[in-house]
């Protein structure tokens, strides 16, 4: 058996009782952290932009749109919730994987509502479909995304249509034929990041993982080994599977992708970060640090006469924005960043709002933000592992009266280190749903989600998770 034939025998053959209960037990909190973000991200202009298009479109009223009354075909679905769960910069990031839950999330909801799902197999598809993208993810390595291509479409999609066979019953070989689909439906490229085009990328694999699945189960055949390549001599078709396709020769390890398959649980690794800031992911240690700094000495920006951020060579590339004028470029702009967490002493949904942003005093201390990648923080550059941690930073104030602060961090709030279990996570649910959920469908909903293993279908969730029209 090849790769593909093997990760999709796992995504088709896995029996609910060889899922172990602290799987579903993390997926929950996986939905949790998703769908409040996604809620919070339902006004966002790309998601507006992103429903009139699905309105434009019409079609199958088949699945929900969360945070409206509306419905849409169930792939459209998928898209335009996918758009809101990564339009924030708010949802979790898996280390060596990438954002998978933005878009499995919205993805395997709107299938389960389309099949009649229970919330148990929600659950239990929802897993397997996490696991067969993070071996994929950990195969393909550092190498797709330092070539340009973000990842999140494609394993999103992935993992999406992995969950998705199950839902729909696809046996191993059209689970295959999903796969392949998806190989060829992959896309997005980084010169979008710090625009509306990254949450497309997110939406758009929660689309083509749905769109993938219902071809495949309509007999739609394409080649069943996507991921592996033949090498024929001639550089023919047959050698370009999707694995030399995105990376290039010797760029990738298809055995890694089989590595632990069915006997080790990405859910349970504790590899999944919640941001408890929206933005660049790793930067959240400076973040929580520059706020503990500002409170503990009660500082002001006029009290500041510049600032030097110390961080690795992975978030210089990611945060790689010098300027902010709105509130997607401040998401990936270090000095934004630093300087609104002095200012603010927080750095939440607000504090990247467009009107925000574009405040004087932010954009005045921002330019007194120095961002330096020192000698022994040049190497961390690749992918996030035990050994490589992009979240190392040093960080220190000089204030004008001559006083110098300083801290140092390696991990934050909400990450592995420091985990956020369910009643951090319904927190920061109650706070992404408050402006536009009433009291009683938050308590609800997260009374679903805490539940869900023994819902009999997912429309009460996605009820609670409406506004009335």
């Amino acid at each position: 058996m090849g790769t593909t034939e093997k990760l999709a025998r796992f995504a088709a053959e896995t029996r609910p009782d060889g899922i172990p209960g602290a799987v579903l037990e993390q997926a929950k909190l996986r939905f949790l952290d998703t769908l409040g973000v996604m809620v919070a991200g339902s006004r966002h202009p790309s998601v507006v932009a992103a429903l009139e298009t699905a309105q434009l479109l019409g079609g199958s009223t088949q699945a929900c749109i969360v945070g409206y009354p509306d419905r849409t075909s169930v792939e459209l679905a998928g898209f335009v919730n996918g758009v809101a769960a990564h339009a924030l910069e708010y949802d979790d990031y898996t280390r060596m994987v990438t954002h998978l839950s933005a878009a499995m999330v919205p993805g395997t909801l709107a299938l389960a509502e389309y099949t009649g799902a229970t919330g148990k197999t929600l659950l239990e598809s929802f897993a397997v479909g996490f696991q067969v993208a993070s071996q994929i993810a950990k195969g393909l390595g550092a190498a797709t995304f330092d070539r340009g291509f973000h990842p999140p479409m494609l394993l999103g999609a992935f993992g999406v249509a992995a969950a998705g066979a199950r839902l729909m019953g696809l046996d191993a070989m059209g689970t295959r034929m999903a796969f392949g689909i998806v190989a060829s439906e992959a896309s997005g490229i980084r010169k979008n990041v710090g625009s509306m085009g990254k949450a497309f990328h997110v939406g758009h694999g929660a689309r083509c993982g749905i769109f993938a699945v219902l071809l495949a189960a309509s007999g739609f055949k394409v080649d069943p080994d996507a991921l592996e390549g033949i090498d024929d001599g001639v550089a023919g078709h047959v050698r370009f599977g999707l694995a030399e396709t995105l990376n290039g020769a010797g760029n990738y390890d298809l055995a890694v992708m089989e590595e632990g398959l069915g006997s080790v649980w990405e859910l349970t690794r504790n590899s999944t970060l919640v941001r408890l800031h929206p933005g660049v992911t790793a930067l959240a240690s400076a973040i929580d640090g520059m706020i503990d700094l500002s409170v503990e000495h009660d500082l002001t920006a006029d009290q500041v006469d510049h600032i030097v951020l110390e961080c690795t060579a992975q978030v210089a590339k990611i945060g790689s924005y010098r300027e902010a004028t709105d509130g997607h470029k401040a998401r990936f702009c270090l000095p934004y960043s630093m300087a609104v967490a002095l200012i603010d002493r927080k750095a939440g949904l607000g504090q990247y709002a467009d009107e925000r942003v574009k405040l004087p005093d932010v954009q005045d201390l921002m330019r007194r933000v120095q961002v330096v990648v020192p000698d022994d923080m040049k190497h961390v550059l690749g992918a996030w592992t035990p050994e490589m941690n992009w979240g190392l930073m040093r960080l220190r104030i000089e204030l004008k009266n001559g006083r110098s602060l300083a801290v140092a961090r390696s991990s934050a709030r909400g990450w592995p280190e420091h985990p956020a279990g369910w009643d951090d996570i319904a927190e920061k649910f109650k706070d992404c749903c408050s402006e536009l959920l009433l009291p009683d469908q938050v308590d609800a909903g997260m009374e679903i989600i805490r539940t869900l293993e023994q819902q009999k279908h997912v429309a009460p969730l996605l009820e609670a998770l409406r506004v009335a029209g």
